[in-house]
């Protein structure tokens, strides 16, 4: 895929319309899709195209993952989320993270 596609998809990713996910996804993306191989860009494109609570609530763990996106890709969401501080409510986190969110 074109670097113009990966730009696309990591616009895509910052702006869900609802800041948890924007942030999340967006910070994600930024320092991940231009490397990720056809497959994996894909599969996280898969992801993009679900509904903004459904992908929150998958990388969250808060709902079981359907099969069809149970990929390694979304097994890479999972633990981000789990480990980024960007998975939990933090006033400092939003703030340290804000620039990655400029589009």
């Amino acid at each position: 895929m074109d670097e113009a596609n990966r730009k696309r998809i990591i616009y895509r990713s910052k702006q869900r319309g609802w800041l948890e996910v924007d942030l999340l996804l967006g910070r994600w993306a930024s320092e991940n899709v231009m490397q990720l191989s056809s497959d994996q860009l894909q599969q996280y494109e898969d992801i993009l195209n679900e509904e903004t609570i459904d992908i929150f609530n998958y990388i969250s763990g808060k709902c079981s993952v359907p099969k069809r996106l149970d990929t390694p890709m979304m097994k890479r969401l999972q633990e981000y989320c789990l480990t980024s501080p960007l998975g939990k409510a933090s006033i400092e986190g939003f703030a340290e993270n804000k620039k990655f969110m400029s589009n």
